[in-house]
């Protein structure tokens, strides 16, 4: 709640749901996930994300704020989980599929890749971004990770950081028809808030169920819309 860029961000209304309600519930038809933790922060500015946890019947773990990379692996132990899914709670258009399509290449692999995810190379638009990984790799980086902007992002030190060297990465390319890596699809300013609305005004409750492909197609056909938030430029890791 306390982003930056655009404070109250995750609960704010994106045309009758909130941008982190429209998120879950995208994210609870993937038919890989077993359960959704949200990782929120023990700030009490985030008392509202554990009500809304609650409401939404989802697990909740609280960590310090900055330590990003201690609060997931928490969130992850907390449920008895062997592998994570790392999402950021600002994707309300987070797309199931494409999710599962990185968790199956992940679980194609036999543990021969130690991560696999969709932006290590940026293809799929900015907000249909998914990390997987073994929880355990997450606790073996806890142990030696002291870099606080790797953990401030939770993952990165292992496809980035010093870990590129120990660990194997897989980047997952986004197909022809969705590859935009210049669209933003994430909720981080005013634009992003505008260019939701802007859809969800005309597509309605669909904001929950369109696949990434319908979307791009409709997308295309309003060129307007895009222009929304296209020139808002997406802060780099080094920035937080």
């Amino acid at each position: 709640m306390n982003s930056t860029r655009l404070p109250g961000k995750v609960l704010m209304d994106i045309g009758g749901i909130s941008s982190l309600a429209c998120q879950i519930k995208r994210l609870e038809r993937s038919t890989f996930i077993d359960e959704i933790v949200l990782a929120t922060t023990t700030n009490e500015t985030d008392d509202e994300l554990v009500s809304f946890a609650s409401e939404m019947e989802i697990s909740v773990y609280r960590g310090d704020e900055d330590d990003v990379l201690a609060r997931i692996l928490g969130a992850a132990k907390s449920v008895d989980g062997d592998l994570q899914v790392q999402i950021t709670g600002d994707c309300p258009l987070i797309d199931p599929v494409i999710v599962d399509q990185v968790i199956k290449t992940y679980l194609d692999f036999d543990g021969e890749i130690d991560f696999v995810s969709n932006e290590i190379i940026r293809s799929f638009p900015i907000g249909l971004d998914c990390r997987v990984f073994p929880v355990s790799i997450l606790a073996a980086v806890d142990r030696v990770c002291s870099d606080p902007i790797h953990r401030v992002h939770g993952s990165t030190y292992i496809y980035v950081g010093e870990g590129k060297e120990k660990y194997k990465s897989l980047n997952l390319s986004a197909p022809d028809e969705l590859n935009h890596p210049e669209w933003r699809w994430t909720l981080d300013t005013k634009e992003d808030l505008e260019f939701l609305r802007t859809i969800t005004d005309s597509i309605g409750d669909e904001i929950t169920t369109i696949s990434a492909n319908d979307l791009t197609s409709w997308l295309l056909e309003h060129p307007e819309i895009i222009s929304i938030n296209s020139k808002v430029r997406q802060k780099r890791i080094e920035e937080g």
